[in-house]
């Protein structure tokens, strides 16, 4: 696992938080968020942060994400990178990937 799938998982987690808040403000209200990531070193880690020397560069700040979680108002899930949409926005994919990618987040492609 890499610091950056850690710190990944961490945005994600603050991006979900004020989200909620949004919609919460706005009268929607949903008693939990799902939150998706290919990186199970990464999930695990979030839900059990074990020291030891592989995991010592992890800084403070990120650890508030296993307390969140413990809250269960967010809920990290592992998705499978051949079924993971986000894809087709963070790294360069090949034409078929792109729209298996448009397919999973129900956008018609021509």
């Amino acid at each position: 696992m890499t610091e950056a799938e850690y710190m990944a998982i961490t945005e994600a987690v603050k991006e979900a938080i004020w989200l909620h808040g949004l919609l919460k403000d706005l009268g929607v209200g949903q008693k939990q968020l799902e939150l998706y990531s290919d990186s199970q070193s990464a999930i695990h880690l979030a839900k059990n942060q074990v020291f030891h020397a592989r995991t010592k560069h992890v800084d403070v700040r990120y650890h508030f994400v296993r307390e969140i979680l413990e809250e269960e108002e967010i809920v990290l899930q592992k998705i499978h990178t051949m079924e993971n949409p986000a894809d087709m926005l963070t790294e360069v994919v090949t034409r078929a990937k792109f729209e298996h990618c448009l397919d999973l987040v129900n956008i018609l492609h021509i």
